[in-house]
């Protein structure tokens, strides 16, 4: 009977010790991808703000090429929807 307990005290530190290794492991884990997150978001402003710098200074390309997105959306769509 000694031995079980034995054996279950063992068994319930090695669940602990794995519990808090997956804590930290998850921790760390949260940490990087709110860094990756943050690094994303900043860079998605960045190139936002070029675009927009774009626009200002080019808008008759910038009206073409919403245009021409346009008539390229309205086909696809009339062609599916004529299925």
């Amino acid at each position: 009977m000694d031995n079980v307990k034995k054996l279950e005290k063992e068994l319930k530190d090695v669940i602990d010790r794995e519990k808090e290794a997956l804590n930290e492991a998850y921790d760390d884990l949260v940490i990087k991808l709110q860094k990756e997150r943050d690094r994303l978001q900043k860079e998605l402003r960045r190139e936002y703000k070029q675009a927009k710098k774009y626009v200002k200074k080019n808008p008759e390309v910038s009206l073409g090429a919403a245009l021409a997105g346009g008539l390229v959306a309205g086909i696809i769509i009339a062609k599916i929807l004529n299925r």
